[in-house]
Protein backbone atom coordinates (compact mmCIF):
# COMPACT_ATOMS: atom_id res chain seq x y z
CA UNK A 1 0.00 0.00 0.00
CA UNK A 2 2.76 2.36 1.01
CA UNK A 3 5.48 1.26 -1.75
CA UNK A 4 6.18 3.23 -4.94
CA UNK A 5 5.32 6.55 -3.07
CA UNK A 6 7.41 10.09 -4.25
CA UNK A 7 10.82 9.83 -1.90
CA UNK A 8 9.63 13.67 -0.53
CA UNK A 9 6.44 11.49 0.65
CA UNK A 10 8.63 9.25 2.73
CA UNK A 11 10.96 12.65 3.68
CA UNK A 12 7.96 14.35 5.20
CA UNK A 13 6.40 10.95 6.66
CA UNK A 14 9.88 10.55 8.60
CA UNK A 15 9.28 14.83 9.30
CA UNK A 16 5.73 13.58 10.91
CA UNK A 17 7.02 10.40 13.25
CA UNK A 18 9.67 12.76 14.64
CA UNK A 19 7.00 15.28 15.10
CA UNK A 20 4.51 13.04 16.80
CA UNK A 21 7.20 11.34 19.20
CA UNK A 22 8.33 14.88 20.45
CA UNK A 23 5.07 15.62 21.00
CA UNK A 24 5.65 15.75 24.95
CA UNK A 25 4.04 19.16 26.06
CA UNK A 26 0.45 19.41 24.80
CA UNK A 27 -1.08 16.27 26.18
CA UNK A 28 0.40 17.12 29.65
CA UNK A 29 -0.71 20.65 29.21
CA UNK A 30 -3.66 20.98 31.06
CA UNK A 31 -2.05 18.63 34.04
CA UNK A 32 0.75 20.95 34.06
CA UNK A 33 -1.62 24.17 34.54
CA UNK A 34 -3.51 22.83 37.36
CA UNK A 35 -0.90 20.41 38.90
CA UNK A 36 1.98 22.22 38.57
CA UNK A 37 0.72 26.34 38.45
CA UNK A 38 -2.61 25.87 40.86
CA UNK A 39 -5.18 26.37 37.91
CA UNK A 40 -8.63 25.70 37.96
CA UNK A 41 -10.68 23.55 35.45
CA UNK A 42 -12.04 26.77 34.64
CA UNK A 43 -9.43 28.75 34.37
CA UNK A 44 -6.92 25.99 32.54
CA UNK A 45 -10.12 25.96 29.91
CA UNK A 46 -9.67 29.49 29.68
CA UNK A 47 -5.96 29.31 29.00
CA UNK A 48 -6.62 26.32 26.35
CA UNK A 49 -8.91 28.27 24.48
CA UNK A 50 -6.59 31.30 24.28
CA UNK A 51 -3.42 29.00 23.19
CA UNK A 52 -5.27 27.83 20.18
CA UNK A 53 -6.39 30.98 19.02
CA UNK A 54 -2.93 32.25 18.85
CA UNK A 55 -2.98 29.96 15.75
CA UNK A 56 -5.08 32.37 13.84
CA UNK A 57 -2.58 35.38 13.86
CA UNK A 58 -0.46 33.39 12.70
CA UNK A 59 -2.14 31.26 9.87
CA UNK A 60 -3.45 34.31 8.35
CA UNK A 61 0.11 35.87 8.07
CA UNK A 62 1.42 33.07 6.47
CA UNK A 63 -1.30 31.23 4.31
CA UNK A 64 -1.14 34.18 1.44
CA UNK A 65 2.56 34.06 1.46
CA UNK A 66 2.65 30.16 1.72
CA UNK A 67 0.06 30.71 -1.99
CA UNK A 68 3.14 33.41 -2.94
CA UNK A 69 5.97 32.06 -2.35
CA UNK A 70 8.19 29.54 -0.73
CA UNK A 71 6.39 27.19 1.92
CA UNK A 72 8.91 25.30 2.45
CA UNK A 73 11.02 28.20 3.43
CA UNK A 74 8.18 29.70 5.54
CA UNK A 75 7.42 25.91 7.09
CA UNK A 76 11.16 25.97 7.94
CA UNK A 77 11.38 29.15 9.72
CA UNK A 78 8.18 29.25 11.60
CA UNK A 79 8.98 25.49 12.94
CA UNK A 80 12.47 26.87 14.13
CA UNK A 81 10.83 29.55 15.91
CA UNK A 82 8.41 27.29 17.65
CA UNK A 83 11.25 24.52 18.63
CA UNK A 84 13.06 27.80 20.49
CA UNK A 85 10.06 28.71 22.05
CA UNK A 86 9.98 25.76 23.97
CA UNK A 87 13.61 25.58 24.48
CA UNK A 88 13.32 28.38 26.25
CA UNK A 89 10.65 27.28 28.80
CA UNK A 90 12.52 24.60 29.39
CA UNK A 91 15.66 26.64 30.32
CA UNK A 92 13.73 29.31 32.17
CA UNK A 93 12.20 26.08 33.85
CA UNK A 94 12.91 27.99 37.47
CA UNK A 95 10.43 30.76 36.69
CA UNK A 96 7.99 28.46 35.97
CA UNK A 97 5.09 31.34 36.23
CA UNK A 98 6.61 32.46 32.44
CA UNK A 99 5.86 29.71 30.77
CA UNK A 100 2.56 29.34 29.57
CA UNK A 101 3.30 33.42 28.27
CA UNK A 102 6.32 31.24 26.63
CA UNK A 103 4.39 29.14 24.78
CA UNK A 104 1.55 31.78 23.62
CA UNK A 105 4.26 33.36 21.74
CA UNK A 106 5.58 30.22 20.25
CA UNK A 107 2.18 29.16 19.27
CA UNK A 108 1.61 32.06 16.96
CA UNK A 109 4.66 30.33 15.12
CA UNK A 110 3.18 26.79 15.07
CA UNK A 111 0.21 28.82 13.12
CA UNK A 112 1.98 29.77 11.05
CA UNK A 113 3.74 26.73 10.00
CA UNK A 114 0.42 24.82 9.79
CA UNK A 115 -0.61 26.79 6.10
CA UNK A 116 3.07 25.92 4.58
CA UNK A 117 3.02 22.15 5.93
CA UNK A 118 -0.54 21.40 5.03
CA UNK A 119 -0.09 22.95 1.65
CA UNK A 120 3.55 21.13 1.05
CA UNK A 121 1.87 17.80 1.77
CA UNK A 122 -0.84 17.98 -0.85
CA UNK A 123 1.56 19.78 -3.62
CA UNK A 124 3.76 16.35 -2.99
CA UNK A 125 0.47 13.86 -3.68
CA UNK A 126 -1.66 13.68 -6.57
CA UNK A 127 -5.31 11.97 -7.05
CA UNK A 128 -4.09 8.86 -7.33
CA UNK A 129 -1.74 8.18 -4.10
CA UNK A 130 -3.26 11.09 -1.87
CA UNK A 131 -4.88 8.71 0.47
CA UNK A 132 -2.16 6.08 0.81
CA UNK A 133 0.29 8.93 1.59
CA UNK A 134 -2.27 11.69 3.57
CA UNK A 135 -2.42 8.04 5.61
CA UNK A 136 0.90 7.47 5.55
CA UNK A 137 1.67 11.02 7.47
CA UNK A 138 -0.96 10.38 9.71
CA UNK A 139 0.17 7.23 10.19
CA UNK A 140 4.17 7.89 11.23
CA UNK A 141 2.87 10.54 13.53
CA UNK A 142 1.06 8.15 15.41
CA UNK A 143 3.76 5.80 15.51
CA UNK A 144 6.07 8.21 17.50
CA UNK A 145 3.18 9.82 19.87
CA UNK A 146 2.65 5.95 20.47
CA UNK A 147 6.13 6.39 22.55
CA UNK A 148 6.03 10.41 23.33
CA UNK A 149 3.45 10.70 25.86
CA UNK A 150 4.49 7.29 27.83
CA UNK A 151 7.73 8.91 28.35
CA UNK A 152 6.42 12.60 28.81
CA UNK A 153 3.84 11.15 31.74
CA UNK A 154 6.94 9.64 33.32
CA UNK A 155 9.26 12.79 32.70
CA UNK A 156 6.09 14.73 33.99
CA UNK A 157 6.41 13.91 37.71
CA UNK A 158 10.11 13.59 38.21
CA UNK A 159 11.69 15.84 35.18
CA UNK A 160 9.12 18.22 33.79
CA UNK A 161 11.94 20.59 32.58
CA UNK A 162 12.52 17.85 30.00
CA UNK A 163 8.95 17.95 28.73
CA UNK A 164 9.78 21.30 27.26
CA UNK A 165 13.86 20.70 26.17
CA UNK A 166 13.09 17.42 24.59
CA UNK A 167 9.92 18.44 23.04
CA UNK A 168 12.64 21.89 21.76
CA UNK A 169 15.64 19.73 20.79
CA UNK A 170 13.20 17.04 18.57
CA UNK A 171 11.18 19.85 16.63
CA UNK A 172 14.83 21.09 15.95
CA UNK A 173 15.84 17.82 14.14
CA UNK A 174 12.17 17.52 12.16
CA UNK A 175 13.10 21.19 10.69
CA UNK A 176 16.24 20.26 9.55
CA UNK A 177 15.07 16.56 7.44
CA UNK A 178 12.85 19.23 5.74
CA UNK A 179 15.40 21.59 5.44
CA UNK A 180 17.91 19.24 3.61
CA UNK A 181 15.12 16.55 1.70
CA UNK A 182 12.28 18.55 0.76
CA UNK A 183 11.29 20.95 -2.35
CA UNK A 184 8.71 23.10 -3.04
CA UNK A 185 6.41 21.81 -5.60
CA UNK A 186 3.71 24.05 -5.77
CA UNK A 187 1.35 24.73 -9.35
CA UNK A 188 2.58 27.14 -11.47
CA UNK A 189 0.42 29.42 -13.50
CA UNK A 190 0.13 26.64 -16.14
CA UNK A 191 -1.17 24.08 -14.01
CA UNK A 192 -3.77 26.21 -12.35
CA UNK A 193 -4.92 27.55 -15.99
CA UNK A 194 -5.55 24.10 -17.38
CA UNK A 195 -6.99 22.73 -14.25
CA UNK A 196 -9.84 25.30 -14.80
CA UNK A 197 -11.12 23.48 -18.17
CA UNK A 198 -11.43 20.17 -16.58
CA UNK A 199 -14.14 19.03 -14.65
CA UNK A 200 -12.39 18.07 -11.04
CA UNK A 201 -12.69 18.46 -7.53
CA UNK A 202 -9.73 20.14 -7.38
CA UNK A 203 -9.98 22.75 -9.90
CA UNK A 204 -8.75 26.15 -9.38
CA UNK A 205 -10.89 29.02 -9.45
CA UNK A 206 -10.69 33.14 -10.06
CA UNK A 207 -11.32 35.36 -7.21
CA UNK A 208 -10.59 35.30 -3.46
CA UNK A 209 -10.20 32.43 -0.71
CA UNK A 210 -14.12 33.16 0.48
CA UNK A 211 -15.15 33.15 -3.29
CA UNK A 212 -13.69 30.12 -3.69
CA UNK A 213 -14.95 28.29 -0.77
CA UNK A 214 -18.74 29.53 -1.43
CA UNK A 215 -18.14 27.99 -4.87
CA UNK A 216 -18.33 24.73 -2.66
CA UNK A 217 -21.27 24.69 -0.68
CA UNK A 218 -21.67 21.41 0.30
CA UNK A 219 -17.75 21.52 1.29
CA UNK A 220 -18.63 24.51 3.29
CA UNK A 221 -21.36 22.70 5.77
CA UNK A 222 -19.31 19.84 5.53
CA UNK A 223 -16.32 22.03 7.31
CA UNK A 224 -19.30 23.55 9.70
CA UNK A 225 -20.09 20.35 10.57
CA UNK A 226 -16.72 19.42 11.25
CA UNK A 227 -16.41 22.29 13.66
CA UNK A 228 -18.95 21.44 15.84
CA UNK A 229 -18.02 17.60 16.40
CA UNK A 230 -14.41 19.02 17.05
CA UNK A 231 -16.00 21.45 19.65
CA UNK A 232 -17.34 17.97 21.01
CA UNK A 233 -14.20 16.02 20.76
CA UNK A 234 -12.27 19.09 22.08
CA UNK A 235 -14.25 19.08 25.68
CA UNK A 236 -13.66 15.65 25.85
CA UNK A 237 -9.93 15.52 25.24
CA UNK A 238 -9.64 18.65 27.81
CA UNK A 239 -11.42 16.98 30.32
CA UNK A 240 -9.17 13.51 29.75
CA UNK A 241 -6.59 13.91 31.93
CA UNK A 242 -8.59 15.21 34.68
CA UNK A 243 -11.22 12.55 34.71
CA UNK A 244 -8.32 10.09 34.75
CA UNK A 245 -6.71 11.87 37.64
CA UNK A 246 -10.35 12.40 39.46
CA UNK A 247 -10.58 8.07 39.02
CA UNK A 248 -7.03 6.91 39.43
CA UNK A 249 -5.65 10.01 42.02
CA UNK A 250 -1.75 9.94 42.21
CA UNK A 251 -1.26 7.43 39.29
CA UNK A 252 -3.84 9.67 37.01
CA UNK A 253 -0.99 11.33 34.87
CA UNK A 254 0.99 8.16 34.20
CA UNK A 255 -2.28 6.31 33.34
CA UNK A 256 -2.91 8.92 31.22
CA UNK A 257 0.42 8.99 29.59
CA UNK A 258 -0.74 5.64 28.78
CA UNK A 259 -3.65 5.84 27.52
CA UNK A 260 -2.49 8.58 24.97
CA UNK A 261 0.19 5.77 23.87
CA UNK A 262 -2.37 3.16 23.48
CA UNK A 263 -4.33 5.56 21.19
CA UNK A 264 -1.64 5.58 18.95
CA UNK A 265 -1.00 2.22 18.81
CA UNK A 266 -4.62 1.61 17.98
CA UNK A 267 -4.52 4.34 15.11
CA UNK A 268 -1.38 2.48 13.77
CA UNK A 269 -2.90 -0.81 13.87
CA UNK A 270 -6.10 -0.30 11.99
CA UNK A 271 -4.99 2.82 10.02
CA UNK A 272 -3.78 0.56 7.18
CA UNK A 273 -6.97 -1.28 7.37
CA UNK A 274 -8.81 1.28 7.25
CA UNK A 275 -7.38 2.62 4.18
CA UNK A 276 -8.30 -0.08 2.52
CA UNK A 277 -11.76 0.10 3.45
CA UNK A 278 -12.38 3.74 2.19
CA UNK A 279 -10.98 2.82 -1.00
CA UNK A 280 -13.94 0.60 -1.71
CA UNK A 281 -16.64 3.18 0.20
CA UNK A 282 -17.92 6.67 0.12
CA UNK A 283 -15.98 9.23 1.88
CA UNK A 284 -18.75 11.08 3.76
CA UNK A 285 -20.30 7.35 4.51
CA UNK A 286 -16.41 6.48 6.21
CA UNK A 287 -16.49 9.55 8.01
CA UNK A 288 -20.45 9.16 9.23
CA UNK A 289 -19.13 5.93 10.85
CA UNK A 290 -16.24 7.78 12.93
CA UNK A 291 -18.55 9.99 14.10
CA UNK A 292 -20.54 7.03 15.19
CA UNK A 293 -17.19 5.19 16.91
CA UNK A 294 -16.38 8.71 19.03
CA UNK A 295 -19.86 8.57 20.29
CA UNK A 296 -19.47 5.06 21.69
CA UNK A 297 -15.99 5.77 22.64
CA UNK A 298 -17.68 8.80 24.72
CA UNK A 299 -20.91 7.11 25.98
CA UNK A 300 -18.23 4.52 27.73
CA UNK A 301 -15.95 7.36 28.90
CA UNK A 302 -19.33 8.20 30.98
CA UNK A 303 -20.03 4.63 32.83
CA UNK A 304 -15.68 4.20 33.15
CA UNK A 305 -15.18 3.33 37.16
CA UNK A 306 -12.00 0.70 35.81
CA UNK A 307 -8.66 1.22 34.30
CA UNK A 308 -10.48 -1.92 31.60
CA UNK A 309 -13.26 0.20 30.56
CA UNK A 310 -11.08 3.13 30.25
CA UNK A 311 -9.27 1.86 28.21
CA UNK A 312 -11.35 0.35 26.08
CA UNK A 313 -13.05 3.67 25.55
CA UNK A 314 -9.91 5.12 24.75
CA UNK A 315 -9.69 2.59 21.71
CA UNK A 316 -13.22 3.01 20.59
CA UNK A 317 -12.63 6.52 20.09
CA UNK A 318 -9.47 5.89 18.81
CA UNK A 319 -10.95 4.18 15.87
CA UNK A 320 -13.28 6.93 15.53
CA UNK A 321 -9.82 9.15 14.99
CA UNK A 322 -8.14 7.09 12.26
CA UNK A 323 -11.27 6.43 10.27
CA UNK A 324 -11.64 10.58 10.74
CA UNK A 325 -8.02 11.17 10.27
CA UNK A 326 -7.68 9.12 6.99
CA UNK A 327 -10.37 10.50 5.19
CA UNK A 328 -11.15 14.27 6.27
CA UNK A 329 -8.05 15.42 4.99
CA UNK A 330 -8.11 13.80 1.84
CA UNK A 331 -11.59 14.62 0.71
CA UNK A 332 -11.23 18.43 1.85
CA UNK A 333 -7.78 18.23 -0.17
CA UNK A 334 -9.67 16.93 -3.01
CA UNK A 335 -12.21 19.75 -3.14
CA UNK A 336 -9.43 22.81 -2.43
CA UNK A 337 -9.05 24.71 -5.19
CA UNK A 338 -5.28 24.34 -6.50
CA UNK A 339 -4.53 27.56 -6.70
CA UNK A 340 -6.07 28.19 -3.00
CA UNK A 341 -4.38 25.60 -1.05
CA UNK A 342 -2.18 27.23 1.91
CA UNK A 343 -5.53 30.35 2.34
CA UNK A 344 -7.89 27.26 2.08
CA UNK A 345 -6.06 25.21 5.07
CA UNK A 346 -5.70 28.17 6.77
CA UNK A 347 -9.40 29.31 6.41
CA UNK A 348 -10.65 25.87 7.22
CA UNK A 349 -8.46 25.33 10.17
CA UNK A 350 -10.04 28.58 11.62
CA UNK A 351 -13.92 27.71 11.06
CA UNK A 352 -12.93 23.72 12.11
CA UNK A 353 -10.62 24.75 15.03
CA UNK A 354 -12.66 27.76 16.29
CA UNK A 355 -14.64 24.83 17.84
CA UNK A 356 -12.13 23.08 18.89
CA UNK A 357 -10.33 26.41 20.83
CA UNK A 358 -13.96 27.10 22.34
CA UNK A 359 -14.35 23.25 23.70
CA UNK A 360 -11.81 23.57 26.45
CA UNK A 361 -13.20 26.81 27.59
CA UNK A 362 -17.02 25.89 27.46
CA UNK A 363 -15.65 22.22 29.08
CA UNK A 364 -13.84 23.99 31.80
CA UNK A 365 -16.87 25.75 32.73
CA UNK A 366 -19.13 22.98 32.48
CA UNK A 367 -17.24 20.85 34.58
CA UNK A 368 -17.43 23.69 37.13
CA UNK A 369 -21.22 23.02 37.34
CA UNK A 370 -21.83 19.41 36.11
CA UNK A 371 -19.62 16.05 36.76
CA UNK A 372 -18.07 14.53 34.33
CA UNK A 373 -20.85 11.98 32.96
CA UNK A 374 -23.29 14.65 32.10
CA UNK A 375 -20.98 16.14 30.22
CA UNK A 376 -20.38 13.35 28.11
CA UNK A 377 -23.88 12.80 28.19
CA UNK A 378 -24.52 16.66 26.83
CA UNK A 379 -21.75 15.76 23.99
CA UNK A 380 -23.11 13.05 23.03
CA UNK A 381 -26.62 14.41 22.17
CA UNK A 382 -24.53 17.24 20.27
CA UNK A 383 -22.61 14.70 18.33
CA UNK A 384 -26.03 12.90 17.49
CA UNK A 385 -26.98 16.08 15.51
CA UNK A 386 -24.01 16.31 13.36
CA UNK A 387 -24.26 12.31 12.09
CA UNK A 388 -27.57 13.45 11.16
CA UNK A 389 -26.39 16.57 9.79
CA UNK A 390 -23.62 14.77 7.80
CA UNK A 391 -25.94 12.48 6.39
CA UNK A 392 -27.88 15.00 4.91
CA UNK A 393 -24.84 16.30 3.06
CA UNK A 394 -24.16 13.17 1.93
CA UNK A 395 -27.37 12.91 0.57
CA UNK A 396 -27.25 16.34 -1.78
CA UNK A 397 -23.94 15.18 -3.21
CA UNK A 398 -25.80 12.02 -4.20
CA UNK A 399 -29.34 13.78 -5.50
CA UNK A 400 -27.27 16.68 -7.40
CA UNK A 401 -25.17 13.81 -9.03
CA UNK A 402 -21.63 15.90 -8.09
CA UNK A 403 -18.64 13.77 -7.15
CA UNK A 404 -17.31 13.29 -3.60
CA UNK A 405 -14.05 11.47 -5.10
CA UNK A 406 -12.11 12.40 -7.72
CA UNK A 407 -11.94 11.12 -11.21
CA UNK A 408 -8.42 9.48 -12.07
CA UNK A 409 -7.70 11.02 -15.64
CA UNK A 410 -4.01 9.44 -17.42
CA UNK A 411 -3.09 13.46 -18.28
CA UNK A 412 -3.96 14.86 -14.44
CA UNK A 413 -2.14 12.30 -13.52
CA UNK A 414 0.80 12.84 -15.99
CA UNK A 415 0.25 16.69 -15.41
CA UNK A 416 0.90 16.04 -11.48
CA UNK A 417 3.41 13.40 -11.48
CA UNK A 418 6.03 13.97 -8.74
CA UNK A 419 9.23 12.62 -8.70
Amino acid sequence: MYRNLPKSVYSLAIVNFINGFGNFTFPFLTLFLTLKLGYSAAEAGAFSMLSMTMYVPGSLISSKLADKMSRKTIMVVTQTLFSLSFLACGILYSHIEWIPYILIIGLIFDGASDPARQALHTDHTNFKNRQEAFSLFYLSYNIGFGFGPAIAGLLFTSYPRWLFLGSGIIGLLATTIVGFTIHDKRPDHDMLKDSVKKNQTDKAVEGNVFKALLSRPKLFSYIIINGIFFFCVSIVLFSLPLFASYLFKDSGPTIYGFMMSSNAVTVVLITPFFVKLSKQKNTLTIIILSFILYLLGFNLLAIASTILIFVLSVITFSLGEALHATNNDYFIANHTPMGHRARFSTLISIIQGSGYAIGPLVGGQLLEIFSFKEVYAIVSIIIIICIFSLIYVRHTYIRDNEPILPKIEKTEEEQLELS
